[in-house]
């Protein structure tokens, strides 16, 4: 039983991880936050990182109940939303998610205040983006048979906020000590596993729509 609810905890985390890519937040904080004090700084990643939590435990939440709302089976959202993970992992591959992420975020530098920073595009949609908010409703259950299995399903999205959280408080650390080289090959590699999760997703909602487990 333990070992089952670490599997799955780890399998949640890697998926969630993924999606979310907290680590190519580094750079991209680096630029946007680049002639700021230490305070200004840290008040955009502390708010940043507080609205993405909100916004992604809301899906968490709230998601089951809004899919019953809308008459939509929760199969049927892990088959499109594996298919839009596999899109992400097609982009993270091929190296078109980071620029597209970093044209978002130049975008935002010239056009909104430093304030709104921390909610675009950093919350939305480059922390609590689509691929997030699909992984957070596809780890949520409609009803949990103890607090263990609530906190196992949860515990991923708290903690791959935190993780966020510490990238951009490091970033102009660690993206001068990591390089683009580096950053790059994890991109790739985290999007061949997100692609793989993402396909049993997909095979899941298949098996179960079309009773073929």
């Amino acid at each position: 039983m333990q070992s089952t609810l670490f599997d799955t905890f780890i399998q949640s985390f890697l998926l969630m991880f993924i999606a979310t890519n907290p680590l190519s937040l580094i750079p991209i904080f680096a630029g946007l936050t680049s002639g700021l004090n230490n305070q200004q700084i840290k008040s955009i990643y502390i708010r940043a990182s507080i609205v993405s939590l909100a916004v992604l435990s809301s899906f968490w939440l709230f998601g089951n109940a809004m899919l019953d709302a809308m008459n939509i089976s929760m199969d049927s959202f892990r088959i499109i939303g594996g298919l839009f993970l596999v899109v992400i992992a097609f982009q993270m591959v091929f190296e078109q998610r980071q620029p597209r992420r970093q044209q978002t975020a130049d975008t935002a530098i010239n056009d909104e205040t430093i304030k709104s920073i921390a909610i675009f595009p950093l919350s939305i949609p480059l922390i609590a983006g689509p691929g997030a908010m699909a992984t957070s409703l596809l780890l949520s259950k409609e009803s949990y048979i103890s607090f263990s299995d609530a906190a196992i399903s949860y515990l991923p999205i708290f903690l791959v906020i935190a993780i966020a959280s510490i990238s951009m408080w490091l970033s102009s650390i660690l993206s001068s000590r990591l390089g683009p080289t580096i950053l790059t090959v994890i991109e790739k590699i985290f999007g061949l596993l997100l692609g793989a999760l993402a396909i049993e997703f997909v095979i899941e909602g298949i098996q179960n729509s079309f009773n073929l487990a």
